[in-house]
């Protein structure tokens, strides 16, 4: 079981302290202590909450090593399509000088759209100096 470690790999990514993960469960921050050092299991509804606020589902949370996850879409279990999209088909054209741009993923679907944007506009900036 990874709850323990996915629990508190999650929180972290999510910037959130225990205490503020406690409020959105309407808990307190020992009960999120506790569940993060494996000496308690939170019933049903509170995993509920927890794979809610952390958009995976919760067999993922529960039996998954999430820490080992590449992209946030893979948390709960789904696939990003476009990744396997033949070239040309649903994807910008490359630009003549490739630049690397670094992001970091918080592993929530509102971090991903962010980056997204933010890829999407650097692309078209690239695009327009060609």
């Amino acid at each position: 079981m990874y709850f323990a470690k996915n629990l508190r790999f999650l929180r972290r990514r999510a910037e959130l302290s225990q205490s503020e993960l406690g409020d959105r469960l309407a808990t307190d921050y020992n009960t999120i202590s506790r569940y993060e050092n494996g000496k308690s299991t939170p019933k049903l509804d509170a995993l509920t909450k927890l794979a809610q606020v952390f958009e995976v589902s919760i067999e993922a949370l529960r039996s998954q090593d999430l820490t080992q996850q590449l992209a946030p879409a893979t948390l709960g279990g789904g696939k990003d399509s476009r990744i396997d999209a033949p070239r040309g088909e649903g994807l910008p054209r490359p630009a003549k000088h490739p630049l690397v741009v670094s992001v970091e993923l918080d592993g929530t679907g509102a971090g991903l759209a962010r980056v997204v944007a933010r890829l999407t506009a650097i692309n078209e900036v690239v695009a327009d100096t060609d």
